[in-house]
C-alpha cells in the first residue's frame, strides 16, 4: 500500500464553483485534470512545472486543506478527508513558501508548534520534547536563533526554522518507530542561500533513508531537482506531463515541450540552459 495516493484527481476554481451546472464544464475549466500517481515511504519526489501548472493548487489537495471536485487522496489506503485533523497533522506536515510573520515568536516558540498534534492544547513542551526541537534546530542551522525573535530574522532564516518544525510534526521523536510520514514542501527552499538548500537536501536525503518519510517538494531549482530527487513528476497545463527518474524525464525534449527551452543535460550534475524557444 502506498503511503500517499492521488486517484484521478480533478480541480477547477471557476464553473462549479460559480453554482453553473455540470453540463457547462469543459477540460478549459479545469485547474487540475486526471492527476493520478502514488508516493512510497521513503521516496523524494520532485515536482516540476511551469508557473500556474498547478503545482501549489496540487499541493493543497494532497494535503487534504482543499477537496477536489473529482478523484480522491488516499493516505495508508484511507481517504486523506476522513482523517481527523489532529490525526492527519501527525502524518502529514506542509511547508508553505511563505516565509513572514508578524508576531514576535522567538525562534525555539515558532519550531515547538510543531507539536501541536501531539499535546493537549496550552500543555508547555517537557524537556524530552525541548531536547527534540533543540536537535532539529541544530540540524536545520537555526539553533543560534532560539531566543531571537522571527520578525528579526531573514527569510531564509525562517524557512529553516519552518523545515525544523514541520520535522519536528511528523518526528517528534528521535527513535520511535512509527508509521511513515510525509513532508510536503512548497517551494519551502526558495530563500535559502546555495550552502543552506544543499545542506536541508541532505538532510532531507538521510531521514527518507533513515526514517523512511516521503517527501514530495516543489522545485523550480532544476539542478537541485536532478542531483537530490528520487522521481521527477512534471506539470504542464494542469495534468502531468512526465513521470519518472529525473534521467529518464530531464531529456531536451521535455525541456522543450514543458519549459519551452533549449537545454543540454550534463550527466549526472545538471544543465546547460541554452535559450528560449
Amino acid at each position: 500500500m502506498s503511503l500517499l495516493a492521488a486517484e484521478g484527481l480533478f480541480f477547477s476554481y471557476g464553473v462549479r464553483r460559480r453554482g453553473f451546472p455540470k453540463a457547462s464544464e469543459s477540460a478549459a475549466d479545469f485547474a487540475l485534470q486526471d492527476i493520478t500517481f502514488s508516493v512510497e515511504g521513503g521516496e523524494h519526489i520532485a515536482l516540476v512545472g511551469p508557473n500556474g501548472s498547478g503545482k501549489s493548487t496540487l499541493f493543497q489537495l494532497l494535503s487534504g486543506y482543499t477537496s477536489p471536485d473529482r478523484g480522491r487522496v488516499l493516505l495508508d489506503g484511507q481517504d486523506i478527508l476522513s482523517y481527523p485533523l489532529i490525526e492527519r497533522a501527525k502524518r502529514l506536515a506542509l511547508i508553505p513558501q511563505g516565509s513572514r510573520t508578524d508576531f514576535p515568536y522567538t525562534g525555539l516558540e515558532m519550531t515547538l508548534m510543531g507539536l501541536y498534534p501531539h499535546q493537549s492544547r496550552f500543555a508547555p513542551a517537557d524537556d524530552a520534547q525541548i531536547a527534540r526541537a533543540q536537535e532539529l534546530m541544530e540540524e536545520t542551522g537555526v539553533w543560534g536563533f532560539a531566543s531571537r525573535p522571527v520578525t528579526e530574522l531573514s527569510g531564509g532564516q525562517v524557512q529553516s526554522l519552518l523545515l525544523a518544525r514541520g520535522l519536528l510534526q511528523i518526528l517528534p521523536d528521535r527513535n520511535e518507530a512509527q508509521p511513515p510520514a510525509l513532508l510536503l514542501l512548497d517551494e519551502a527552499m526558495s530563500e535559502l542561500d546555495i550552502a543552506a538548500r544543499l545542506g536541508m537536501m541532505k538532510l532531507l536525503s538521510r531521514y527518507t533513508a533513515d526514517r523512511n518519510i516521503g517527501v514530495i517538494g516543489i522545485q523550480h531549482d532544476l539542478h537541485t531537482a536532478y542531483r537530490f530527487a528520487d522521481r521527477v513528476i512534471a506539470l504542464s497545463r494542469g495534468r502531468i506531463a512526465a513521470d519518472g527518474s529525473p534521467e529518464s524525464v530531464c531529456t531536451p525534449d521535455f525541456f522543450a515541450q514543458v519549459f519551452h527551452v533549449k537545454a543540454e543535460p550534463i550527466p549526472g550534475k545538471g544543465f546547460f540552459f541554452k535559450d528560449v524557444i
